[in-house]
C-alpha cells in the first residue's frame, strides 16, 4: 500500500487535482463533505499534505494540478556522519538503482528504510541513506542519475527562502466588499476549525466560501467591514496572531514540534520541519484539558528531530511563540503536556 500512490503518480510529470483524487480514491478510500471542519482527521487531506512536506510533489490548488517533484538526494539537519533522503518521483525501477549503488559501497554507506505510522500507511517509506562523507552520497545520486544537493541541509535553505507571517499582512489588500451568497463557514479560534455555525458576525473574523460553479474554495480576512483575500493556511495564522494566541509545542529536550491539524504550517514551512528527519508526522490527539490555545482531544501532528534554532526560526516567520513544554504520548496516541 505504502509505494502504490506514489508510484502511480510517479508515472506522470503532473496530473489534474481530480485525477489525483479518483487515484486515491482507488488506492484509498473516498472521504465525506462535512458542513464543520471536523477534528477526526481526513485522511486524504492529511495524505496530500504529508506528500507536499516531504518533497515527493507540489500541489497548486489554485491552479487544481499535482506536479511530482524530480528525485533527488537532500541532506538533512543532523550531527555526525551526514545523511541523505530521497525526495521526488520514484519508481520501482530507481529503487533497484538505489540498492545497487549502495551495495557497490557496502563500506561506506547504508541504506535504511524508515516506514510509518498506520495512519500515513499511504505514505512510501522514506529511504534515508548514511555514509561516511558528503562525497559517498553525491557519488551515489550520479550512479543513479539523480538530482544531489548537498551544499547544506534542505530544512535550513527552505527555513530561509520561506516567506514570513509579516510579508503575508503587508500584502494583503483590505477593501471595504460585499459578502459574496455562497455558502460561508468561519474559522472559530476557540476550537480550531471552520464551521458554518459561527453566529453573529464578530468586528474580525476569517471566512471561507465555496464557489457554487467551481466549488474553489476562496478565503477572506474581514476587519470592521472591509476584507482582504488571503490564502488558507497563512489566513488561519494572522487571524491567530493577531488575537494573539499561540498552538506551537515545543518539547527542546526530545526535539519534537507539535502542530494541530487543523491549523497546519504552510507549505514550505512544514516542508522544512518534516524534512528535519525525511518522515511523517505522528499523529496523536491531546489530552483532556487545554494547552494553551489548543482545545482538549485536539489531533496534533508531532515532528521529530527538530533543533530548537529551526523549531524558532519556523515559529518565529508565523508570529508564534513556542509553547516550552515536555510531552508524553501514552497509549490509544494520546499526547500530555
Amino acid at each position: 500500500m505504502s509505494d502504490t500512490l506514489i508510484y502511480a503518480m510517479s508515472t506522470r510529470g503532473s496530473m489534474k487535482l481530480d485525477q489525483f483524487n479518483e487515484l486515491f480514491r482507488r488506492v484509498y478510500f473516498p472521504s465525506l463533505e462535512q458542513v464543520e471542519e471536523s477534528v477526526e482527521v481526513d485522511v486524504r487531506r492529511q495524505i496530500v499534505r504529508i506528500l507536499d512536506s516531504l518533497g515527493y510533489c507540489e500541489f497548486d490548488f489554485d491552479g487544481r494540478t499535482v506536479y511530482m517533484c524530480k528525485p533527488s538526494l537532500v541532506l538533512l539537519p543532523v550531527f555526525g556522519l551526514p545523511r541523505a533522503v530521497l525526495v521526488g518521483a520514484r519508481s520501482p525501477a530507481l529503487i533497484q538503482k538505489l540498492k545497487a549503488a549502495v551495495k557497490n559501497r557496502r563500506n561506506k554507506i547504508v541504506l535504511k528504510y524508515l516506514h510509518h505510522s498506520r495512519v500515513n500507511a499511504a505514505i512510501p517509506a522514506a529511504l534515508c541513506i548514511e555514509a561516511i562523507d558528503i562525497e559517498t552520497i553525491q557519488e551515489i545520486a550520479k550512479d543513479v542519475r539523480i538530482a544531489c544537493e548537498t551544499s547544506w541541509p534542505a530544512a535550513w535553505a527552505l527555513a530561509n527562502i520561506s516567506s514570513s507571517l509579516d510579508n503575508i499582512k503587508e500584502s494583503l489588500n483590505f477593501e471595504s466588499r460585499v459578502e459574496p451568497n455562497w455558502k460561508r463557514r468561519v474559522f472559530l479560534k476557540e476550537r480550531l476549525v471552520f464551521s458554518g455555525f459561527g453566529g453573529d458576525n464578530p468586528a474580525s473574523f476569517l471566512a471561507e466560501y465555496k464557489d457554487p460553479a467551481s466549488q474553489q474554495l476562496h478565503h477572506w480576512l474581514w476587519k470592521d467591514g472591509t476584507a482582504a483575500p488571503v490564502g488558507r493556511d497563512w489566513g488561519r495564522y494572522v487571524f491567530l496572531a493577531e488575537a494573539g494566541l499561540n498552538i506551537l509545542l515545543y518539547d527542546e529536550k526530545i526535539q519534537k514540534l507539535a502542530v494541530p491539524v487543523t491549523v497546519p504550517l504552510p507549505c514550505i514551512l512544514a516542508r522544512t520541519v518534516a524534512l528535519c528527519t525525511g518522515t511523517a508526522p505522528l499523529l496523536v490527539t491531546t489530552g483532556p484539558k487545554r494547552i494553551a490555545a489548543i482545545p482538549p482531544e485536539h489531533p496534533v501532528q508531532v515532528y521529530s528531530g527538530i533543533t530548537q534554532v529551526i523549531a524558532k526560526l519556523a515559529a518565529s516567520k508565523l508570529c508564534q511563540k513556542l509553547i516550552y513544554t515536555r510531552f508524553e504520548i501514552g497509549k490509544g496516541g494520546v499526547l500530555y503536556a
